[in-house]
């Protein structure tokens, strides 16, 4: 499995599991250890969390059938988690709103360790740019944690280019890597400048909803059936299928960007780890981008 290097001492699996669907999944603890296990085998050691997953309830069952019951297994895992998101009821609260205070952060980071069962993460994301933030006071948040060795690195979430700058210009620390939407269905941040950001501070993505959501596969819509249609004739050339075709179309791009899966099927796991051996030409990747915005390039 290929690694994306985020810093000198932190390195993901090109593919790492989401873990955001634990409990609506209906996995036994039994099948998630398992999971687990089978990931690791397979070269995928990144787990992606965040404390909101499963209505703060993910994180504490990863914890307690992962983690507590096979500690050996931290060592040879990247843990990723999040903070900034407060769901409604959590404070009293009647909307969702993202708080990126420096009391809500640690708060957060020690309630994620706990339920994790680590005393540490590899990373933690802002989970979402927060209107009312004080760059500095975010900044001062997430120092502290590296400082107190609770996270190794950090970075952000569904951050735009200036939300990036602003949050790294108050910082000594290098933010490692942006968590966001991209895919052929979602090509939005290819051209708004969030990969072309990317590429000029030399960070690495991670691109959640990789598959678009899965609607490519019996959506209806003319951008599905355009892309279905291109989608399969490209995987039949390379004897694959479509979602492998999917994840090869992030792969090859120089952003070297990270795939968080979405699913608890091993077999489908698999396939995004067989995808990063696949790669796509020039003509493939503009056919994919044509049918996907419904147009041709200039």
């Amino acid at each position: 499995m290929k690694k994306i290097k985020l810093a000198e001492d932190l390195e993901l699996s090109q593919v790492v599991m989401g873990c955001m669907r634990i409990v609506d999944s209906g996995i036994s603890g039994e099948e998630l250890l398992k999971l687990a296990e089978t990931c690791i085998d397979m070269g995928v050691t990144s787990f992606d969390h965040a404390p909101v997953y499963g209505g703060y309830t993910c994180e504490k069952v990863f914890g307690d059938n992962v983690l507590r019951k096979r500690p050996d297994l931290r060592d040879k895992m990247q843990l990723i988690t999040k903070a900034g998101i407060v769901l409604k009821g959590r404070e009293g609260n009647q909307t969702i709103y993202y708080k990126s205070t420096k009391e809500e952060i640690l708060k957060e980071m020690d309630e994620s360790l706990e339920k994790l069962g680590t005393d540490h993460v590899d990373l933690l994301l802002v989970h979402r740019p927060d209107a009312l933030a004080d760059p500095a006071e975010t900044a001062d948040a997430l120092e502290t944690l590296v400082k107190q060795g609770k996270t190794l690195h950090v970075g952000v979430s569904n951050f735009m280019p200036s939300q990036v700058e602003m949050l790294q210009s108050k910082m000594s620390i290098p933010l490692v890597t942006n968590q966001m939407e991209l895919s052929v269905k979602n090509m939005e941040n290819f051209f708004n400048g969030v990969v072309d950001d990317a590429l000029t501070r030399e960070m690495p993505l991670m691109a959640w909803s990789p598959l678009g959501g899965g609607s490519v596969f019996k959506g209806q819509d003319e951008q599905s059936v355009r892309l279905r249609e291109v989608l399969t004739e490209i995987a039949k050339e390379h004897g694959t299928s479509m979602d492998a075709v999917m994840y090869a179309w992030l792969f090859v791009h120089p952003a070297r960007i990270a795939a968080i899966t979405g699913t608890m099927n091993a077999q489908r796991i698999k396939t995004a780890v067989d995808a990063a051996g696949l790669t796509l030409n020039y003509d493939e990747w503009y056919k994919i981008l044509e049918a996907s915005r419904g147009y041709s390039v200039p």
